[in-house]
């Protein structure tokens, strides 16, 4: 049995999108859950009178030196008692867009998260 929930997540903060994918599939003797999230919000908004004429974007690169940087992590874990597997990836950063006469500064939280249990009966071990 395959099971898809898809969640668009929002909120009052309209420069934050939560995006959810979670998927939920059972076999003969396991169930994998498999959720992936992206998280997006805007941390800056710079206005340029001539799009050829980038200079302010400048300001952006040195009040975002922090975020400039990509970060990403892996978590794995194994319990043997129970049967159970966890594995999370996140990845973290930084990128620009431009819409208009608009400079986006956008920041990024990626998650792939997986967990294996064992299954008997049709229920959890």
């Amino acid at each position: 049995m395959r099971e898809i929930v898809y969640k668009n997540l929002t909120g009052s903060n309209k420069k934050k999108r939560d995006l959810c994918i979670k998927e939920v599939i059972t076999r003969d003797d396991f169930m994998a859950t498999i959720e992936r999230r992206c998280l997006y919000f805007v941390r800056e908004k710079v206005y340029i009178d001539d799009p050829a004429n980038l200079d302010k974007l400048k300001v952006l690169k040195h009040t975002n030196d922090v975020w400039k940087k990509k970060h990403f992590h892996i978590l794995r874990n194994h319990d043997s008692r129970t049967g159970e597997d966890k594995m999370i990836c996140k990845v973290a950063g930084t990128f620009y867009a431009i819409c208009g006469h608009y400079v986006f500064c956008i920041a990024f939280v990626h998650s792939f998260k997986i967990d294996f249990e064992a299954v008997t009966d049709g229920k959890k071990a």
